[in-house]
């Protein structure tokens, strides 16, 4: 039983392979470099594509040994022709070779993959670093995602940019109340934008898997409602380990939708234990004083339609002799100006 659970574990690896392409990397070449530190970088590259899961990649021991054999060795096979002669022998679809260079202080790398049967070049990624060579191994890294056609993760990223996000969080969509499923989607959109623009944490995009499925630490959820002229949102933070809410965060507002964008903007810092930025705040502020001049004017308008109508009955009341009798007689209340002339009739 033991030996019939081994060989069922590797028949289903061999199956989860199937479909995907076999690739081989040559060490890249070095310009100023030394061959030391281009071996180094290129197996930091050789261990990351490992990690897209998207190719089967041969290990560096196979490609030494066939090169071996045939009498070659990696620093000098930097033909397509070697490469190409090396991969047939290898029995793979394609092959990644390249170089890392130094001009003044930056550094430069050029990869490339082709098809080994073909010759034909599938796809080319470069990237440039100014600094410390040890900044390499990061672009390294995420060329290893680019060049099969895979975008880096959103970690590789920061960390080339020298910014380090201590949680991982995934969005989901909030939901709509009183309000359009497009209009909550939109200030899903804009939450998600303002969360990541704190750069205090890990965006996970949105996906059907979510929770431990997705792999990250906190989950963010709400809703956004509408009662009336009154918009509410409701955020909550989880630990998806434990299920236990980290942060719990609630917003009425009374205005125009537009202004539920700063609302919005602002609940990602504030879900975060986050002061907001200034500029926000102002922004918040602003839209606050407009709703007030509005109101203001709405009120100058009803107080002088007031003091209109007021005016207009005054002269109404002047023009029928103020309503009285006249002067102390118990008069008829005729008016002053007397009856109108009468006209002749016509035969």
């Amino acid at each position: 039983m033991k030996y019939l659970a081994i060989i069922l574990t590797l028949t289903q690896l061999l199956l989860g392979q199937e479909g995907k392409p076999t690739v081989a990397i040559l060490d890249f070449e070095g310009q100023d470099v030394s061959a030391a530190e281009v071996q180094t970088l290129t197996e930091r590259m050789r261990t990351e594509i490992g990690n897209t899961n998207a190719v089967r990649l041969i290990e560096r021991k196979a490609v030494e040994k066939i090169m071996e054999e045939q009498g070659f060795q990696q620093t000098g096979c930097t033909t397509d022709e070697c490469a190409a002669e090396v991969g047939q022998l290898l029995g793979v679809q394609f092959m990644i070779s390249g170089s890392i260079g130094k001009m003044g202080k930056s550094y430069t790398i050029d990869a490339k993959m082709f098809s080994v049967e073909t010759g034909e070049t599938v796809r080319t990624q470069s990237a440039t670093h100014e600094g410390d060579i040890s900044g390499l191994l990061t672009e390294m890294e995420i060329l290893a995602w680019e060049i099969v056609g895979l975008d880096a993760p959103q970690k590789l990223k920061l960390k080339r940019a020298g910014k380090e996000a201590s949680r991982t969080v995934a969005v989901l969509d909030f939901e709509g109340r009183g309000i359009t499923l497009q209009e909550a989607q939109t200030l899903t959109d804009r939450f998600t934008t303002a969360l990541a623009s704190t750069e205090k944490v890990i965006m996970v995009e949105r996906a059907a898997e979510v929770g431990a499925m997705l792999g990250v630490e906190f989950m963010i959820s709400g809703a956004i409602g509408k009662l009336g002229d009154t918009y509410t949102i409701d955020a909550k933070m989880f630990e998806v380990a434990t299920g236990a809410a980290e942060s719990m965060k609630s917003i009425t507002y009374s205005g125009k939708v537009d202004g539920l964008i700063v609302e919005i903007e602002i609940l990602a810092w504030d879900i975060l234990g986050l002061d907001p930025p200034r500029a926000l705040r102002k922004k918040q502020k602003k839209g606050a004083g407009d709703l007030a001049e509005d109101d203001g004017g709405s009120n100058l308008l009803l107080y002088g339609l007031i003091g209109l109508a007021v005016a207009g009955g005054g002269a109404a009341l002047a023009l029928s002799g103020g309503g009285g009798t006249g002067d102390g007689g118990g008069g008829t209340g005729a008016s002053d100006i007397g009856e109108p002339p009468t006209f002749p009739t016509v035969p």
